[in-house]
């Protein structure tokens, strides 16, 4: 009855020639105790597609009307009918269009182990798929011209990418760089936890215990949401089960609607691909479009992959090679021989005391020894590079045994695995209809959606959707409220429905999603200079003593822990809050009312160089020569040395600040002016031996420092005060001015149209 009486109500609607259905597709979890309820799938990830339309054209334009699930079996359907919507929408001047949503929770379709084995099969699974953690720092779709190149960084020749790379600023816009800088990060994230497990197994093993005993139990219940994963993944019979049930449903849909449009979110979108790739692709017939949110079509994937027995073995032999290259070749790149170590504690004993002592004190016997100490500095720092003859035959051992296993991965992957990768993830193309139009959105830290490898299909992947910018809440939170693409959908299904509006809805959420993304790589380019500088500061005392880089990260756990959750903490505060701002001017302005002033400033890339690198260099200056002053007080009692904490102040303030110009933030120059002024504080203050017939700038302890960090800001505020400033989200009909940069993978096509057409009318205008 329920079903007959959907046909009825979608068969009256307005344009029935064209009957849109919407299937959604959740995620991970178990969404079947929610059925019914507010939070339900349909609720949260089909209300959340129309909730934007409601708030722009007020709450009459959407009408829900809902039909509960039906579970009891019939002979029309077999697995009873889902819970769906009819939604009335109507747009300004417009009468209303028509969209059934309906629902597909999977969740308890498919048979699961016995609660006792549960835990033992997904730790045995984890341990078997142990090389997975590597995709948590691998490579995402922001590396994609890094991995990809293109046709012109493929012309490039050996000195012009050299030219490239070292022009001014290269490392603030060089995809290089910042793809090393991100795996730099996620390596040291990784690295970093697992020091802190590891020093917690050791000095609490009760509270170890009480953790695993704890997750055991919980994995024996049914919050054990990684069996969903290993069911995908390993469990072909039960997957072939689900996807008889999502077929069902699909087959539902097509007996309701005309056209169908697929939404599916995290592993849903796994199962939605394996649905149209089915026998195929007979289950194709009416679908026009698939989206894929968040999805974990690739690490199920791989997953998958890893059964395999030529694959398994490359994803063990594959970290096996890089410990051992990284083993065996540490004597040439860690300072743990102290060689290296110890010439760049000379290079800091003697350039510090310069920066310290007075102007009269640096006399030419002064000078001589300085520039001494740095040549010995430097002639033992080459002497520490040059120790291939002092290895010790089992680091040799190690390299050849890494050199042994990558020939060997690399000639299973050219001759087993590459053949049989050809095409992939590619979905068939039945003869009778056109080819799906396929999408898939990601934010840029999803950690399931955000993977770059294994490539998808041209135009299949979309520019990267601002959510958060955290791991774990971005991959929860798209159909939220305050979602930007729940209002990107929103403009898809005003297209669908025929309405005058939708065109510009797409380009002024177009422009929003820019602006969004702008601010966050903005933002996220903070943090993560902020943690290089305490990263810095807490790594190289340890490597200084002896240390290789892996023992200090693991010895410097604790206060890289506390400041890695601290900066996560604060910026994700920090993010949702102009995200909620952005989004609600944005909701004001899809509502007509006009927007005063763009909220976003952003620095273009080309002109923060000068200003970040002298900020940074007064910042480092600064510190030592604070040092310095330490230790002048206490060797010299007799010589007054004022305030030898403030240049350590001005240090800190000039990192800051040299991280925010670095970012793209508009830094206030009185800041950077005060920072010098902290700086100058013991020259203005202190005074030499009393008795000196020299004047006082002369005898003045920290002159030197002063007058480096003082040139240092002046050429910091000439390029703050130089630096052009471009305002985000952009005028409607004004063209982009954020050139640099990087680039999304595709381009949304209904916001590049609705662009092209504002400019032609633009240019009509403008005609006589």
């Amino acid at each position: 009855m329920a079903a007959n009486a959907a046909r009825v109500q979608t068969k009256g609607a307005p344009n029935s020639k064209d009957r849109f259905g919407y299937l959604v597709v959740h995620g991970v979890g178990n969404q079947h105790r929610r059925i019914g309820s507010g939070r339900s799938v349909l609720h949260h990830m089909g209300r959340g597609i129309v909730d934007p339309i409601a708030k722009a054209y007020g709450a009459s334009s959407v009408v829900w009307t809902e039909t509960p699930e039906r579970r009891g079996s019939s002979a029309e359907w077999p697995l009873g009918t889902p819970a769906h919507a009819a939604v009335d929408i109507t747009c300004p001047e417009q009468r209303a269009g028509r969209v059934l949503i309906a629902e597909a929770v999977w969740a308890d379709r498919f048979r699961r182990p016995p609660w006792y084995l549960r835990w033992l099969l997904t730790l045995g699974y984890a341990l078997v798929s142990l090389p997975a953690v590597l995709l948590l720092v691998g490579p995402d779709r922001r590396d994609h011209s890094f991995w990809e190149p293109t046709e012109t960084s493929i012309k490039r020749t050996c000195l012009s990418s050299l030219r490239a790379g070292l022009r001014p600023g290269a490392f603030l816009i060089s995809p290089d760089f910042r793809h090393m800088a991100r795996m730099g990060w996620r390596f040291l994230t990784l690295v970093v936890l697992l020091a802190a497990f590891a020093a917690l197994l050791m000095e609490h093993p009760w509270w170890t215990v009480g953790g695993a005993t704890v997750l055991v139990a919980l994995s024996c219940t049914r919050l054990n949401v990684a069996d969903h994963v290993i069911m995908a993944a390993a469990r072909d019979q039960e997957r072939e089960e689900l996807l008889d049930f999502l077929e069902e449903r699909l087959r539902w849909m097509r007996a309701h609607c005309d056209k169908i449009v697929i939404v599916a979110h995290s592993q849903g979108g796994f199962l939605a691909h394996q649905l149209m790739a089915r026998h195929g692709g007979r289950n194709q017939s009416k679908v026009v479009r698939m989206v894929g949110v968040g999805s974990g079509l690739k690490p199920i994937w791989l997953l998958q992959q890893i059964r395999r027995p030529f694959t398994w073995a490359v994803a063990w032999m594959l970290p096996i090679a890089s410990l051992c290259l990284g083993w065996g070749t540490s004597p040439l790149i860690e300072p743990s021989n102290s060689e290296v170590a110890a010439g760049m504690l000379m290079q800091l004993e003697a350039i510090t005391p310069s920066l310290a002592l007075p102007l009269a004190a640096q006399s030419p016997e002064f000078s001589t020894a300085m520039l001494n100490g740095m040549a010995d500095s430097m002639e033992r720092i080459q002497s520490g590079l040059l120790l291939v003859g002092d290895m010790t035959w089992e680091r040799w051992a190690a390299i050849a045994v890494s050199a042994t296993l990558t020939l060997m991965c690399g000639l299973i992957i050219r001759f087993r695995i590459h053949p049989e990768a050809k095409s992939l993830l590619a979905l068939p193309v039945p003869k009778s209809r056109e080819r799906l139009k396929w999408e898939e959105y990601s934010s840029q830290h999803d950690m399931v959606g955000r993977m770059l490898l294994p490539t998808l299909p041209k135009d299949v992947e979309q520019e990267a959707t601002p959510v958060l910018g955290h791991p774990l809440g971005d991959h929860t939170k798209y159909f939220d409220s305050e979602g930007l693409l729940a209002r990107h959908l929103a403009s898809a299904l005003l297209s669908d429905v025929k309405s005058s509006g939708a065109h510009r809805w797409a380009e002024t959420v177009a422009r929003y999603e820019r602006a969004l993304r702008k601010q966050h790589d903005r933002r996220r380019c903070f943090q993560g200079v902020l943690m290089l500088w305490v990263a810095a500061g807490a790594l190289t005392l340890r490597m200084a003593h002896g240390a290789s880089m892996v023992e200090a990260i693991t010895k410097s756990w604790q206060p890289l822990a506390v400041a890695t959750l601290v900066f996560s903490a604060v910026f994700t505060w920090r993010g949702r809050r102009s995200h909620r701002e952005l989004v609600a001017k944005l909701d004001a302005e899809l509502r007509g009312e006009p927007l005063p002033t763009p909220p976003v400033r952003i620095t273009i890339p080309k002109h923060r160089f000068a200003a970040t690198l002298a900020l940074a260099i007064g910042a480092v200056f600064a510190f030592f020569g604070a040092l310095g002053l330490a230790m002048l007080s206490r060797v010299e009692p007799t010589w007054r040395v004022a305030s030898p904490g403030a240049p350590m102040l001005a240090a800190f303030v000039l990192a800051v600040l040299a991280a925010a110009a670095g970012s793209g933030y508009r830094v206030r120059r009185r800041w950077a002016a005060g920072a010098a002024f902290l700086a100058s504080l013991p020259a203005l203050t202190s005074s030499g031996p009393l008795g000196s017939s020299l004047p006082v700038w002369a005898t003045a302890p920290g002159g030197p420092l002063a007058g480096v960090v003082v040139a240092a800001v002046a050429i910091a505020l000439i390029g703050l005060t130089r630096a052009r400033v471009v305002h985000l989200p952009e005028a409607a009909s004004s063209p982009s001015p954020l050139v640099p940069g990087q680039r999304g993978i595709a381009t949304n096509a209904a916001g590049r149209s609705a662009r092209s057409r504002i400019d032609l009318s633009a240019r009509q205008r403008r005609q006589p």
